[in-house]
């Protein structure tokens, strides 16, 4: 116990005020109910029919979060200590890795194979189409001999310019 200077009384708190003690214990005991909860959440530990339910009760009350309902559906999910512990280090070690809440951006590398895969798809998707408009084209010719395919051609050149 810590004294006092003479002259000088000695400060309220929790110990010698008992409401004070009182409220502390209850915010004490809020706070591990509240870092239990955010444990469980960032392990994944809550089942997902609890998860679901969670949902539908925050979409009816957008107004305000109904933090109590949610710790106590939480809580009452039994759960393996053991492997809450080790879910809960590997999640806190993912956050740390990412840097916190925002997932990193993709790696050069992945970005190279998504340009790489779409440039691909395109250039496939370009050359089929040009072969059906020259199958089609030629089919014309072919059906209907007095039809100028190549009428297009000269227009285009026409309007563009090509010499």
């Amino acid at each position: 116990m810590t004294e006092t200077p003479p002259g000088s009384a000695p400060t309220p708190g929790p110990a010698s005020d008992p409401p004070a003690a009182i409220a502390a214990a209850g915010a004490d005991a809020t706070l591990q109910a509240v870092a239990a909860v955010s444990l469980r959440l960032m392990a994944g530990a809550v089942p997902k029919r609890t998860m679901e339910q969670l949902q539908r009760t925050l979409q009816q009350s957008p107004a305000e979060f109904p933090w109590q309902v949610v710790t106590q559906a939480v809580l009452a999910e039994p759960v393996d200590a053991q492997r809450l512990v080790q879910q809960g280090l590997q999640a806190q070690r993912d956050w740390i890795v990412r840097g916190g809440r925002e997932r990193p951006a993709a790696s050069l590398g992945r970005r190279t194979k998504g340009f790489v895969a779409r440039l691909c798809a395109q250039l496939i998707f370009g050359v089929i189409f040009t072969l059906v408009v020259i199958a089609a084209l030629l089919l014309l010719k072919h059906k209907l001999p007095a039809v100028d395919i190549y009428r297009v051609l000269t227009w285009f050149q026409a309007q563009f310019g090509a010499r």
